[in-house]
């Protein structure tokens, strides 16, 4: 007598092969989903400084970044408003090395930036770097 379907010793050992698979590919998950979330808010966080540089040249007026370590906060504003026109919290994984205020302007007409530094910003497993150089407002973020 032939009969068609599977014993209930093969299903179980379908299922556990399956649920050990689903179980190891689960775990990079996680840490993939906090990369991708700090590449998110560090990207968000160059539109930001792009809109301010482009407010300073379009507007003729100076814009401010402001960087906040102690709340893990950015804002931007101008200088004849200080109302900000922008405001970000980092997600949870990020912060600040340096937990002081630290303040850059971008002049017009050009969107210059008043200093020159390099800002330290610590994520989950990663470092990064928010490099601001000298001349018209150059700036980039890389990973340390």
């Amino acid at each position: 007598m032939r009969q068609n379907g599977f014993t209930l010793m093969e299903m179980l050992l379908v299922l556990a092969i399956t649920l050990i698979i689903c179980s190891i590919s689960f775990i990079p998950a996680g840490s993939l989903i906090v990369q991708i979330s700090e590449r998110q808010s560090l990207d968000q966080l160059k539109i930001d400084i792009m809109q301010l540089q482009s407010i300073a040249v379009l507007t003729n007026q100076e814009t401010i970044l402001t960087l906040d370590g102690s709340k893990n906060i950015y804002f931007g504003s101008t200088t004849d408003s200080l109302q900000p026109k922008l405001s970000r919290k980092f997600t949870e994984t990020l912060h600040f090395a340096e937990k002081s205020e630290q303040v850059f302007r971008f002049s017009p007409p050009y969107g210059n930036i008043n200093k020159f530094k390099t800002i330290v910003i610590e994520g989950f497993k990663k470092k990064y770097a928010l490099i601001f150089q000298i001349g018209k407002g150059r700036f980039r973020i890389e990973e340390i």
